[in-house]
């Protein structure tokens, strides 16, 4: 059952299309049939009624002349496909009970005529051939008024098609003009569904995206309202958590500012230095915790970045520090997205690198659809039961996070954050050969306009991969 359904289309314009087609094409199919039989039956209708008036032509030819010109008469008659012979009764075939076709010819001649023919005959559908004969011809005997008796043998004539080329030609015309219209009303029906598919996708990255035009049916109409309320009221939500935080940082920087001036006038050493220790703490967290809550598409605009110059600044950082980082591959070409947000997910990446794995390389691939900036370390890495975790804010896996390490657990959090928001993922691996591995997947989406594109670019490192 599951695998009959995994071969149907997964597409709603695919399925629709195809359930209407398969429908039309059945009722065509039925149509073609039934018009089929009904034509064969009155195309076998029509021959045999013509070969009955030509029997009667030549009969009221021959007497229409006298007796002594009835040889002149049948040479005059005769043809190709029809042969006239003047025979004695004597000479005649057997009496026959009269079909359909005899009776056909009799009433043409408006008379009463003795017409006899070798066999039985069926209805209207063999006057024109006899079906239980192979022969190619039929033969007559019919007496004239004057009881002069002729044998006349007719060709039958040839048999045409029940459905001609011409009707066949019409039939496929009509069948593609109506599966064209059928494919555009399924289209039109489902490009509704493909706006809102492609408008909610815009939305995961950028807020102020345009809303969906309330236009066409209804129930379009009312979907594109249902989805732009919901997108005010995201919007909404977010200014107000963005409002809510600025405030919340200024009522908490406020205390510790002065705790921190107070602590000066502590006369113990020691204590002094633990007070001052446990505010700093206090300031990371809440530095830590205002950088996760923070939304940065709301604050900077996509643009063009030049991946290579930005991988570059962040090794030239880390080397000012005693860092050394390897880097492998390149950028072909640069990438729409937000630069501030791309650069703290790196560095985010690289501090976790030396902060658990002793060390640090960058690898780039690049194609016309991904773009992967991965971090490797040579370190224990992390548990595979707790990979899916470890993305959670707050949380810290023991063997992987030392509590001398410090950090709230936020830091890959916040870098799974900037990889949703380029539409993209953060992948996390343990290596087969040992260290960590976490790749930072970027579709190459269209995110910035032409008016965005030029604002907040790095200037691009000259690189031969790029052409």
């Amino acid at each position: 059952m599951r695998s009959g359904l995994s071969a149907f289309p997964s597409s709603l314009f695919a399925r629709m299309a195809l359930i209407l087609l398969a429908g039309l094409l059945t009722a065509q199919g039925i149509s073609l049939w039934l018009q089929w039989g009904e034509r064969a039956t009155v195309v076998s209708q029509a021959r045999g009624l013509h070969f009955a008036d030509r029997i009667a032509d030549a009969v009221r030819s021959l007497e229409a002349r006298p007796a002594a010109q009835r040889q002149a008469a049948i040479a005059s008659i005769q043809s190709n496909d029809l042969h006239i012979d003047a025979i004695d009764a004597s000479q005649a075939m057997p009496f026959t009970p009269r079909g359909q076709i005899q009776s056909s010819i009799a009433a043409r001649l408006g008379g009463e005529r003795e017409i006899r023919s070798p066999g039985g005959m069926g209805g209207m559908g063999n006057m024109a051939g006899m079906p239980q004969h192979d022969s190619p011809t039929r033969t007559f005997d019919i007496r004239l008024k004057d009881g002069q008796w002729v044998r006349i043998t007719a060709a039958r004539e040839a048999s045409a098609p029940a459905l001609p080329n011409d009707l066949i030609a019409h039939l496929l015309v009509t069948l593609l003009i109506v599966v064209t219209v059928v494919m555009l009303a399924v289209r039109e029906a489902t490009k509704p569904l493909q706006k809102l598919a492609q408008a909610a996708d815009t939305l995961g990255i950028d807020l102020d995206a345009p809303p969906l035009a309330e236009t066409g049916p209804t129930e379009t109409r009312r979907a594109a309202q249902a989805f732009n309320h919901m997108q005010e009221r995201i919007r909404r939500l977010l200014g107000e958590r963005s409002r809510a935080l600025a405030a919340v940082s200024h009522d908490l920087r406020t205390p510790l500012t002065r705790l921190r001036l107070r602590t000066e006038l502590v006369e113990d050493p020691k204590l002094r230095s633990q007070m001052e220790a446990d505010l700093e703490a206090m300031a990371a967290m809440l530095d830590a915790t205002l950088d996760y809550l923070r939304d940065i598409g709301d604050k900077e605009p996509p643009c063009l970045i030049d991946i290579n110059a930005l991988v570059h600044s962040l090794i030239d950082d880390a080397s000012i520090l005693g860092q050394e980082i390897q880097l492998e591959g390149e950028a072909r070409t640069p990438y729409s997205g937000h630069l501030t947000g791309l650069r703290r997910a790196l560095q985010n990446l690289i501090d976790n690198a030396f902060k658990y794995g002793r060390s640090a390389r960058i690898r780039i691939e690049d194609s016309s659809y991904v773009l992967r900036l991965a971090v490797e370390d040579e370190g224990p890495g992390i548990p595979e039961a707790e990979l899916a975790r470890v993305t959670e804010p707050y949380y810290r896996p023991d063997t992987a996070r030392r509590a001398e390490t410090g950090g709230l657990g936020l830091g890959l959090s916040i870098v799974k954050g900037i990889a949703q928001l380029h539409g993209g993922e953060l992948l996390l691996i343990n290596q087969p050969l040992g260290g960590f591995s976490a790749t930072l997947i970027l579709p190459r989406l269209s995110l910035c306009s032409d008016k965005s594109s030029s604002v907040g670019t790095m200037p691009f490192r000259t690189s031969p991969g790029w052409h």
